[in-house]
């Protein structure tokens, strides 16, 4: 009998929920991809590959100031995963979702990346989201924050 072949499962990167707490609550930072990057024109949270032996933290810090121009107050892993097929690599991913806190006068300069923004409470952001994962991930990090930091949560540093 021959070896059956498989599909790939890879994990090369991090799913950033991107939070801020203002006068009114939990806001989200929901990005729209550009026109020609993968998914563009597709409304998510920010992402991230790893480069070289970086950790998930030092990942999380370069991306987040390369796509956003922010800084973390504080990161925290969360113990949700964002998995999908991604065809381009023919491979399933598995990201781990991780928390960043940002200030609440946190100034957002994106970069070529994106195309758009939006600071939004999960009820709206839930709704602009591309993905079922992250229409869930939100439901979950959103409840999770209400007793922030969440009991299941570790901080990370990088």
């Amino acid at each position: 009998m021959t070896d059956p072949t498989k599909i790939k499962i890879e994990s090369p990167g991090v799913n950033v929920a991107v939070v801020k707490k203002d006068y009114d609550g939990w806001k989200f930072l929901i990005l729209k991809r550009a026109e020609g990057e993968s998914y563009g024109g597709f409304w998510g949270f920010m992402t991230g590959g790893k480069k070289g032996d970086e950790t998930v933290a030092q990942v999380v810090v370069r991306e987040l100031r390369e796509e956003t121009g922010l800084v973390p107050d504080s990161m925290w892993a969360s113990e949700y995963v964002v998995q999908f097929y991604e065809p381009e690599y023919d491979a399933i991913w598995i990201l781990p979702l991780i928390v960043a806190l940002v200030p609440e006068d946190a100034v957002v300069e994106l970069s070529q990346e994106n195309s758009e923004y939006r600071w939004l409470p999960a009820g709206k952001a839930r709704h602009l989201v591309s993905w079922n994962n992250l229409v869930n991930a939100i439901d979950r990090i959103s409840e999770e924050l209400e007793i922030f930091p969440a009991r299941n949560w570790v901080q990370i540093t990088a």
